[in-house]
């Protein structure tokens, strides 16, 4: 067999085995696409995607060419006892083995190999081994036989995929220069000249932060000495409640004043971005003569992947609020940089994969991460910075600039990822709370637990140590929050400045549930904070009634003195403030990933609150939970068949609500997918 041929013939092996495997791996992962965006939407990140895995499969085959080339010529004749055929035999168990490990993750991705067959990844790799060294060696008086039956039943695959990768490229020029581009509105465009004195607005929102473990919520530990003296002249709302458990739905309901049943984003929106959604907090304030700045830290939550990043005037890439840790900055990890404007692809190729798995693996074995790489002073310092930037560039003295941002107020969203994990603050926080040696780390924290997943119960010891290092984190995160607060006081003129303080969703470590997303929807993972400090509040003002995440948008307009627009299904909470009556209501939180964003709703779980009582209706098996939150707050005592009643009412309340949304048609939800407005 001559050389050509033998190199031929490896191409052709290493193209077929990653193109098919590619193949598989799209199906797969359209299955989870397809839930919240079309084909055509997904059809140029596929096409990029396996031009780029092409590539990888092309380097992986020069690789084995390069390694048969230095065999027969770099090496003396007489070192080699094999002929060339059987030498390229013996290198087509390398690609072989990577498919079959590429093939064995896509099924047992949450699953270790080593874990599941009780061997060490170095027995493992030594028994493979064995095994193709058993193969080549009763195979090796028939290898050229082999190979040329191989080359010649491949081939028209070969030719199959080399159509389908022409296609790949074709689909993708297309796309690069169709792409669309939006330009911002112009700035102070529909200014509405009002007669007062309009506030700065500052929305601050600590990711991943649940009331139940915030000293001023009742929490025994010492977790938030600061927010609980700064509350004690604002409003404080004693029950609080997201929309949602996880990050897109909350905070695109605290954005829109909508719940995640009209908004409809509940989807992984970092790999298919919300197109431009106009019906938006930031879109209204803006119209209306706000300045609108946002700083946002969580990947989840910004601007961009919302579809409102034209409402803001300032919004820089999540990625600028981090820390660059030890050994990020190689090859690999700037190789994917290229890539995020297509975060499909960029997870896709170099995030979620195997083979990106294993290599970020191996370079990171002796890397560890102790405190955090998203300090909340990136954020909170971003900000202050460019707060200074505009008083410098203004007209000179601190009274004049101050002035000046009264005539164009400003709204700021401030999203800091921290407590959200891994839990690591820094020092002296971490271990404060005790247990200062356990899970001190990210690799600590990543190889002991699932986050968002169901934990063994029998684990309750362990997950109420790494509850401590959350604690600490809320502790480090109401600290950093103190020290914001002291420097804007020295940046702005506070005394026409609210402060609204907030959380996405809550973080839970009971009830068999870590951290946060799943079906659930008890009340950790949903109890938020909510406090409003307005200059001028006298004293304390807490409020003890049932609020939801979807009344900040509306408080903020009633603040601005901008009319409330009729699509918002929050109400404003000004009211409570100046101790004005207010018809009371059903407080809602809902979760619906398991729903293809375009059709209706018919799984997930719906929980509503009337007064005292909470309803928990798991759609799909019908199954209810029925709590009394102010005498059994941790959720322990079911009462639906204590109260079929009320059970009934609440569950009718659900239906009847859900029922009046899903009467859009699937065409009328297509519609709204693919207006600005849809995701």
């Amino acid at each position: 067999m001559t050389a050509k041929k033998s190199f031929s013939i490896i191409v052709k092996v290493v193209f077929c085995l990653f193109s098919l495997y590619f193949l598989g791996d799209a199906f797969n992962r359209w299955d989870g696409y397809s839930f919240y965006m079309r084909f055509w939407e997904f059809l140029p990140e596929l096409s990029l995607a396996f031009i780029l895995w092409t590539a990888l499969a092309s380097l992986i085959a020069v690789s084995l060419c390069l390694m048969a080339y230095v065999a027969f010529k770099v090496i003396p004749q007489s070192l080699i006892p094999v002929r060339l055929e059987q030498l390229t035999f013996m290198l087509l168990f390398i690609p072989v083995a990577i498919v079959i490990f590429l093939v064995t993750k896509m099924f047992l991705s949450d699953v270790s190999i080593s874990d599941l067959i009780g061997l060490s990844p170095a027995v493992i790799v030594a028994a493979g081994g064995l095994v193709a060294v058993v193969f080549f060696w009763f195979g090796r008086t028939f290898a050229e036989k082999i190979l040329y039956e191989l080359d010649s039943r491949i081939t028209p695959l070969v030719w199959l995929f080399v159509v389908l990768l022409a296609g790949a490229a074709a689909v993708h020029v297309f796309n690069s220069k169709s792409s669309e581009h939006y330009s911002a509105p112009e700035k102070g465009a529909h200014f509405v000249e009002l007669g007062k004195k309009r506030p700065n607005i500052i929305l601050v929102i600590l990711d991943a932060l649940t009331a139940k473990d915030m000293q001023l919520y009742g929490y025994h530990l010492d977790t938030t000495p600061f927010i609980s003296q700064w509350g004690k002249d604002a409003a404080v709302f004693r029950r609080a409640y997201a929309s949602s458990n996880w990050t897109p739905p909350g905070t695109m309901s605290i954005m829109t004043g909508q719940r995640p049943w009209t908004h409809r984003v509940w989807h992984s929106v970092i790999h298919h971005p919300v197109r431009r959604y106009e019906e938006s907090l930031p879109k209204v304030l803006r119209d209306n003569g706000y300045n609108v700045y946002g700083f946002v830290q969580n990947a989840f939550a910004s601007p961009e992947v919302l579809g409102m990043k034209e409402a803001f005037m300032k919004s820089d890439r999540f990625d600028t609020f981090s820390v660059v840790k030890e050994g990020d900055n190689w090859w690999f990890q700037d190789l994917s940089k290229y890539f995020d404007d297509r975060l499909i692809v960029k997870q896709w190729i170099f995030g979620n994969n195997p083979l990106a798995q294993l290599m970020r693996s191996f370079h990171d074995r002796h890397n560890d991460t102790h405190t955090t790489i998203k300090p909340p002073d990136l954020v909170y310092d971003s900000f202050l910075e460019f707060i200074s930037d505009k008083q410098a560039a203004g007209k000179g003295s601190k009274e004049q600039t101050h002035k000046s941002l009264s005539r164009e107020p400003f709204f700021a969203w401030l999203h800091v990822l921290p407590p959200h994990e891994p839990y690591l603050p820094i020092e002296p926080y971490m271990g404060i709370f005790g247990d200062a040696e356990k899970f001190n780390s990210e690799k600590k924290q990543y190889s002991s637990f699932r986050f968002s997943q169901q934990y063994d119960v029998k684990r309750q010891e362990d997950v109420n140590i790494l509850r401590k290092r959350y604690d600490e984190f809320i502790l480090y995160s109401d600290q950093r929050f103190k020290v914001f607060l002291d420097k804007l006081s020295e940046t702005i003129d506070t005394s026409n400045t609210i402060i609204v303080f907030s959380s996405d969703h809550g973080e839970s470590f009971s009830d068999g549930w870590l951290a946060h997303t799943g079906p659930h929807l008890y009340e950790s993972l949903v109890h938020i904070p909510l406090i409003i400090k307005v200059p001028g509040l006298p004293g304390s003002n807490v409020i003890d009634v049932p609020v939801e995440q979807i009344d900040i948008a509306p408080t903020v307009l009633e603040f601005a003195g901008i009319q409330i627009p009729r699509w918002m299904e929050g109400r404003s909470l000004i009211p409570f403030l100046e101790g004005r009556p207010i018809k009371p209501y059903p407080v809602f939180s809902m979760i619906f990933e398991k729903n293809r964003a375009f059709d209706p709703i018919t799984k997930g779980t719906v929980a509503v609150r009337v007064g005292d009582y909470k309803i928990v209706y798991y759609l799909e098996d019908k199954k209810t939970l029925l709590f009394n939150t102010a005498s059994d707050p941790d959720e322990s005592l079911d009462l639906s068949k204590e109260k079929p009643e009320l059970t009934d009412r609440l569950v009718k309340l659900i239906e009847e609500e859900l029922s009046a949304k899903n009467k859009l048609t699937r065409q009328q939800i297509s519609a709204t997918a693919e207006s600005p407005g849809g995701q």
